[in-house]
């Protein structure tokens, strides 16, 4: 009998210190990636904001995984997700990305006018429960993520100099 008590009651700190020490990681976490590319930034803009050029750059929505994949203007469907098209203003395209099943994730590119360029960041933000596993699995994002990240943003480069 004592040996089950401090079994329980040994489960219960470690439980309790676990959830104390997830409350120190933050409830939002942002990754993001950018790029300099040599157009303007209303071409870069266009090219972000028409979903039927993502499947020439965007690694992501291009996934052999990905099945019955489909391309429009404002929106890029698939059986396992959606990403729509929420708002195009002058400085940022806004999307929204739908894993069925799981969560939506806010996305977007802001775009910055350099001296003879466009700055494009790419970002995704997560908002985090309180659950530890979440918090802790967010230390992964960024690998997850980044890679295909930059490898878009290299293929939506060459796409955007070399199509216009």
């Amino acid at each position: 009998m004592r040996v089950l008590k401090l079994v329980l009651i040994s489960i219960a700190v470690f439980g309790i210190l676990i959830l104390a020490l997830s409350l120190l990681f933050p409830s939002s976490v942002r990754i993001s990636r950018a790029i300099n590319i040599g157009v303007s930034k209303e071409e870069v803009q266009r090219g972000l904001s028409n979903f039927r050029e993502w499947q020439y750059w965007n690694e992501m929505t291009s996934k052999e995984e990905l099945t019955n994949k489909k391309f429009s203007d404002s929106f890029f469907l698939s059986d396992q997700m959606k990403v729509s098209l929420v708002s195009a203003s002058g400085d940022a395209v806004i999307t929204s990305w739908d894993r069925y099943q799981k969560e939506k994730i806010n996305s977007g590119f802001n775009l910055i006018t350099a001296a003879d360029s466009t700055i494009v960041q790419w970002y995704f933000d997560f908002r985090l429960r309180w659950y530890p596993w979440e918090k802790f699995g967010s230390i992964i994002f960024d690998k997850q993520l980044g890679r295909p990240m930059e490898n878009s943003l290299m293929k939506f480069k060459n796409f955007m100099e070399n199509n216009r």
